[in-house]
């Protein structure tokens, strides 16, 4: 059966067996969010695990390797220009007034993202006593209009106001709608109206605050990870029901939004084969947090059906280093840095039009039950300070601005060395280089065509936080760089 046909038998059956929804004996004014409390000391909270193998000892450094490196600085027009980076936010964190002036200062000022991924609530609106049956749009929006979401809408303005393209996140339906009634499990195909239903209420209320949306998920991780699961037949039946309700909206949809770029080469089949769901895509968007071709899978794949169809990483982060989901803080701070930019670099060299970081500062995760530890930036109760991360992604993410290209380049394969070099939105030649192997390398950097003159250095390691080296000349086309174990280095024309 084609993949049209799949969709089509699929919602033939769903339009017998699928209930419709009401609000009949509920009363609205109750319909208050009591599950958690935002501001600047968010709960609830469990006690975090206590860090393992924190690494308090740094390995001798062995024998000096080396390296070549060669880029093609007239390569820029043979690469597509990006759409840049972004950063995955957690919306109530606007319920805390210090972090006001912090976002602007640390976040916006400095990285410039271009896309902002917000979740459409910090858990669905539905309140958990409630059966799938007293379920309907008017509890969806009095559930968002309860005192802890106020001054999220606040915040997806300041996103809109700051040029920042708004993308929503939907980490699971009611969990009525699955099979064990948690957030977690199987979306029942009886309530895939019911969902389409859900998100498409919550996005028009949140249009209905004045605020501009790009694009919404069809379903965060539908493989099995933080959202309902929904199998591939299933998902493309909601995309083909949710597309033409956010038409009107002027929102579009991205996905299939799985937790890594292997599970989405099994959605994608079915969405793109569907002209009613390929059309109303923004980007075709996926999570993946390790350094891989599969990337360049899916990106191969979704060109060779639309070559314009952007192309996005919607999470990318590091899981080796600690359950930082669990409240955990990493174990170890450099090793995390360079493992997070060396999965960045990869993703941008296997073709990725933008990835978005999960995620920029700690705050609460009520499906978590925790303040997670992935933030550029340490949540209230630290006062926003930054960490080894948040340095590390500063000498990379504001040279990957909107209209920036790769560009063509080789290495010698040494173990633990990766590099990418980009043509930056301003003509400049930038290259970054991540050593984390223990081992010093000597990487001989060959610019093969236009002089690039003089490049300024910085550096992000044990003893430095995105400092700046001075500057190194390029003599006869080529540059001599130190690079100590365990670093990251960039490589940067000013002018």
């Amino acid at each position: 059966m084609t993949a049209r046909g799949v969709v089509a038998a699929l919602a033939s059956a769903l339009l017998i067996i699928s209930t419709g929804r009401g609000t009949s004996g509920v009363t609205l004014d109750a319909m208050q969010e009591t599950r958690f409390w935002t501001g600047c000391d968010p709960g609830p909270v469990g006690l975090p695990p206590w860090p393992e193998n924190v690494q308090t000892h740094v390995p001798d450094p062995g024998p000096t390797r080396r390296a070549t490196l060669k880029v093609a600085l007239d390569s820029a027009s043979a690469h597509a220009p990006i759409l840049g980076t972004g950063f995955n936010l957690e919306h109530a964190l606007w319920t805390c007034p210090g972090f006001h002036d912090v976002f602007a200062r640390d976040i916006l000022e400095p990285f410039n993202p271009a896309i902002g991924r917000v979740d459409t609530g910090l858990l669905p609106a539905a309140p958990p006593d409630l059966s799938a049956g007293e379920l309907g749009p008017d509890v969806y929006e009095a559930v968002l209009s309860s005192p802890q979401y106020a001054d999220s809408w606040a915040f997806m303005k300041q996103l809109e106001n700051s040029d920042v393209r708004i993308v929503l996140g939907v980490w699971g339906g009611p969990a009525q709608f699955t099979d064990d009634g948690t957030r977690r499990g199987t979306l029942e195909p009886s309530h895939y109206d019911d969902y389409v239903t859900y998100v498409a209420t919550v996005v028009d209320f949140i249009q209905r605050q004045g605020i501009s949306i790009w694009a919404t998920t069809i379903a965060n991780e539908p493989d099995g990870g933080d959202g309902n699961q929904i199998p591939p037949d299933g998902l493309a039946y909601i995309a083909h029901q949710l597309a033409p309700r956010l038409a009107p909206l002027g929102v579009r949809l991205y996905g299939p939004d799985t937790a890594n770029a292997d599970e989405a080469m099994q959605y994608l089949p079915l969405l793109l084969d569907d002209p009613a769901i390929e059309s109303s895509m923004a980007f075709v968007g996926f999570h993946e947090y390790d350094a891989n071709t599969d990337v360049r899978t899916v990106v191969d794949y979704v060109h060779s059906h639309d070559p314009q169809l952007p192309v996005v990483v919607t999470e990318y982060t590091s899981f080796g280093y600690g359950d930082l989901d669990a409240g955990q803080e990493a174990d170890d701070r450099v090793g995390f840095t360079l493992d997070v930019v060396n999965t960045l670099l990869s993703h941008y060299d296997n073709g990725v039009d933008a990835a978005v970081y999960w995620d920029a500062v700690d705050y609460l995760q009520p499906g978590h039950d925790a303040i997670t530890r992935w933030g550029l930036l340490r949540g209230p109760a630290q006062q926003f300070a930054p960490r080894t991360r948040y340095f590390g992604l500063l000498q990379v993410l504001p040279y990957l601005r909107p209209g920036t290209r790769v560009l063509t380049s080789t290495q010698d394969d040494v173990e633990g060395l990766s590099t990418l070099a980009v043509q930056t939105a301003q003509g400049r030649p930038a290259i970054f280089i991540v050593n984390q192997g223990s081992d010093p390398v000597d990487l001989d950097v060959r610019l093969n065509g236009r002089s690039a003159g003089e490049l300024d250095v910085f550096r992000t390691d044990r003893g430095h936080k995105a400092e700046s080296l001075g500057r190194v000349a390029v003599q006869n086309g080529a540059v001599e760089l130190a690079m100590p174990p365990r670093s990251l280095t960039t490589l940067a024309a000013s002018s």
